[in-house]
Order: C-alpha cells, then sequence, then structure tokens
C-alpha cells in the first residue's frame, strides 16, 4: 500500500503545455476510442442476450406481453429473442407506467419506480409519434435506445468532468495526467456493474448523467478550493450552480431517490463560505440552491402522493409530522420510505438474514472498492476538492451496507464516480512508475486488477442472469 503523501492533490505531473493542436485531436482520438468501446460492448452484451434460453424463470414478462402486445408482434424476431428478454423484474412496473394513460400510477407500491422516467419517456414517445395512441414496442424501443443514449453520453460527461477535476486548480493549461485520468475513468464507466440493467428501460442511466452533468456544472464554479475565488462571475454562477446542478440533482432525485445524498455538495459549499464569512454568496449559491432542491424534493415525495391517495389511504397518511393542516401533507414517513419499509423490509440491518448472505456477496466487490476509494482519498493521496464526494461516498456505502438491499450497489453506484477516479490512478500510477515492473504488485494495484477482473466476467454473467429473469435484481 502506498504512503501517503504529504501534499494536498493528488500526484499531478508538472509538465503542463498550452493545449496544442495535436493535444486536441488526442482528445478528439480518446473520445473515438470511448466510443468504440462502448459499442463494442453493448453489441456484445445483446449477443449474450439473443443467445439466452428463451424459458425465463418468471412468467411475469409473460404475463405482461399478453397483456400489451399480440401474439404475432412477440414472436417478431428481434422482439421475441432480445426485446422480451429485456423486460424481467422492475422492468414490468416501468412498463405499465409508459403504457399508462394517467400520468401517476394507480397503486402506491408503484410510486417506488420511478414516475419521473416513465413520463419523460411517454413524452418523448408523443413528440416522435404526434400523440397517436401508444404501442407497447414503439414505447420499449424508444426506452431502449435512450437508455443507450443516456449511458454514452455520461460516459463522455464524465470524461470531461474527469479531465476538470483533475487538472491543477490555479490553471487552464493542458494536463497529461488529466487526459489521462479522464481517457482511463471513461473506459472502466464502459464496463459497469450495472450490466443488463443498461440494456432495457431502467432508469439508472437518467440519474448517472444527471449527476455527472450536476457534478461538472458545480464544479467550474468552485474550482478554487480556499472558496474565495469561488462563485466570481454572478450570472454566469448564478446559471451554472442554481440552475443547472438544481435542476440535475434534483430531477436525479426524483428518479433515483439515492441521489438526494447530492445535496451534501451544497451544505459542504455552504460550510465553507460560512467559515470564510462569506455570508452574500452563500445564501445566493449553496443555500439557495439546497432550498430549491429540498422543496423539489418534498412536492415529489410528499405533495403529490398525499393529494393521490390520502387521507382515504390511512396508516402513513394519518401522520403528519406538524399539527398545522396547512402542511399536513408533511408525514413522518414518506410514501417512498413506506413502500420501501412495508413492500420490501427495507431498514436498518433488516437485510442481514443468513438467506441474503448471496446477495451481500454479489454486492461484495463494489462495497469494498467503494470503502477504499474514499480511504485512498482521504489518507494516502488527500484532494481537498474530493471531500464532499467522498462524503457522498461514504454516506452511500452505509445506505447500501445496512439499510437497503446490499445487491442493487450493483446497478445503483454509477451515480458516483469516485471508484472510478481511485482506479483510474492506480491504473496510471502503476503503468509510469517503471520501479514496480519487476517487484511484487502493490496490495492497491492488485484490489484494482481484481475488481476489473471481476466486473468483466460480472458483466457476461449478470447480462445472462438479466435476460433469463434470475436473480440478482
Amino acid at each position: 500500500m502506498s504512503l501517503k503523501h504529504s501534499h494536498d492533490e493528488v500526484s499531478i505531473p508538472d509538465t503542463q503545455d498550452a493545449p496544442s493542436t495535436t493535444e486536441q485531436n488526442s482528445r478528439w482520438k480518446d473520445l473515438g476510442h470511448i466510443s468504440l468501446l462502448f459499442i463494442a460492448v453493448r453489441v456484445l452484451q445483446y449477443i449474450l442476450v439473443l443467445l439466452t434460453p428463451l424459458s425465463s424463470f418468471d412468467n411475469s414478462t409473460g404475463l405482461l406481453l399478453d397483456t400489451y402486445a399480440s401474439k404475432d408482434e412477440q414472436n417478431i424476431f428481434i422482439n421475441k429473442y432480445i426485446v422480451n428478454k429485456l423486460l424481467p423484474w422492475d422492468s414490468v412496473f416501468f412498463i405499465k407506467g409508459i403504457m399508462s394513460s394517467e400520468s401517476l400510477p394507480a397503486y402506491e407500491h408503484e410510486f417506488a419506480f420511478s414516475i419521473t422516467w416513465t413520463n419523460l419517456l411517454k413524452c418523448i414517445y408523443k413528440m416522435i409519434y404526434h400523440n397517436t395512441e401508444l404501442s407497447f414496442y414503439r414505447a420499449v424501443t424508444i426506452g431502449i435506445i435512450l437508455n443507450n443514449i443516456l449511458h454514452y453520453l455520461s460516459i463522455i460527461t464524465l470524461y470531461h468532468l474527469t479531465f476538470i477535476v483533475f487538472s491543477p486548480k490555479t490553471s487552464t493549461t493542458y494536463n497529461r495526467y488529466a487526459a489521462q485520468m479522464a481517457k482511463k475513468a471513461s473506459f472502466l464507466h464502459v464496463f459497469s456493474s450495472a450490466g443488463g440493467f443498461l440494456l432495457g428501460i431502467y432508469s439508472e442511466p437518467l440519474s448517472c448523467l444527471l449527476s455527472f452533468v450536476g457534478i461538472l456544472a458545480r464544479e467550474y464554479c468552485t474550482k478554487n478550493i480556499s472558496y474565495k475565488q469561488s462563485f466570481k462571475n454572478p450570472i454566469r454562477s448564478f446559471i451554472l450552480y442554481t440552475v443547472i446542478s438544481t435542476f440535475c440533482f434534483s430531477v436525479a432525485t426524483w428518479n433515483r431517490s439515492n441521489c438526494i445524498l447530492l445535496g451534501v455538495f451544497y451544505l459542504y459549499d455552504l460550510f465553507q463560505l460560512v467559515k470564510i464569512r462569506s455570508y452574500q454568496r452563500a445564501v445566493q449559491f449553496p443555500l439557495l440552491s439546497g432550498i430549491i432542491m429540498t422543496i423539489s424534493i418534498i412536492i415529489q415525495q410528499y405533495y403529490i402522493p398525499y393529494n393521490h391517495f390520502c387521507p382515504e389511504r390511512g396508516e402513513w397518511c394519518n401522520k403528519p409530522l406538524f399539527n398545522s393542516s396547512t402542511i399536513s401533507f408533511i408525514t413522518k414517513e414518506s410514501l417512498y420510505s413506506y413502500i420501501q419499509n412495508h413492500y420490501w423490509n427495507v431498514g436498518f440491518m433488516s437485510y442481514w438474514t443468513p438467506n441474503n448472505i448471496p446477495n451481500f456477496l454479489f454486492g461484495l466487490p463494489n462495497l469494498i472498492i467503494l470503502a477504499y476509494s474514499s480511504f485512498y482519498y482521504s489518507w494516502i493521496y488527500p484532494k481537498n476538492g474530493l471531500q464532499p464526494l467522498i462524503i457522498i461516498s461514504m454516506l452511500f456505502w452505509f445506505l447500501m451496507l445496512f439499510i437497503a438491499n446490499t445487491q442493487i450497489i450493483n446497478r445503483v453506484i454509477t451515480f458516483i464516480p469516485l471508484h472510478l477516479w481511485y482506479m483510474s490512478d492506480r491504473l496510471i500510477k502503476n503503468s509510469n512508475d517503471d520501479n514496480t515492473k519487476d517487484i511484487k504488485v502493490k496490495n492497491d494495484d492488485l484490489l484494482v486488477k481484481y475488481y476489473i477482473y471481476w466486473v468483466i466476467v460480472w458483466i457476461a454473467a449478470q447480462t445472462i442472469l438479466f435476460a433469463s429473469f434470475l436473480p440478482p435484481a
């Protein structure tokens, strides 16, 4: 294991030159390589789906197909051998939401399956087909294509985000280390542990892209780690930080509730600005953004479901947090929390049972890599600019280990880039260190090596399991 470095930033080569035409071409070449890798991995995954046996572990998809599509449509080659296999598990609820004429689901447990995502797909469908009657396979095809586009865009966004984060804070010149980090992190994001979930109509790629865009917009405003020069241009900062990042973090949270942790960025920025007594900027940017994000979440998590189900529903409806009738919709437990606890037994240590040991093993590689990534950037190569993301990562790690259905970390970890940056940094340091070529590989490099081996095998295996409607979900 590497010893702690005394400097504040990640080790960055001092040789920096202005971005020449050659270097600009190098970036385009990187993006070309990333695009080709993405296409190759996707093609291989869809081939695995094609080769997966038609019989599945569960008949929920078959019942769904019989409800919305004729036998002739189901038996078209691409539908029968690929599309139908991409509709297991939560896809059933997403399809129900898309095919419904209503914007809100009829049953409360269906609120757990992003109405933001399903309504977005319905809007896109209407834009393309000009408000014609919903066609099942057209809607599914739009969802599949959009999912792939969103994941690809998140990879490209990560490339730019990584370059900005790991370039020297006080410089705008080209940095080779940042360029290497950007390329490797993007490559690693192509091999996402979400596996087969990225092939169908799951909502994770939307939150992933929004998270990366929001972090990037914030990074442009907080480039100076001392915060003395942050938000220097009020108009530009308002557009990037208060409008773009707040919109992205809020919608990401509507789509996937774990993204509420992105609000830590605003708490961290608020604390740093208050610490240097920059009260005006503290109010104008992080405090305002945090308030807007909080209000949007209250509307989505409390106000909308309360108006839809209460007071007739009872139970969670009858437990207001405040006595005031004006805000009686703010209940002690949000509908989403109630759903998770009531229908899926989600709660502190609730998942810690002997029969769930295999599910913990499925999520163990990501639990390990995320924990060590936080340790790495906190103690081995400390970097102040990553502190709020480290806090988010550790809170997410705690949530996945002690509260959530642990195995879902493999598909929802995509909104956090920290583990990708850790692995990229180790790959660069190992390849640049000539002294390590003939000696035993460091412990942290072994961890990265084994994780990469695992994720390549896991993507193939999980794609087959997903197409067969077999756990883990």
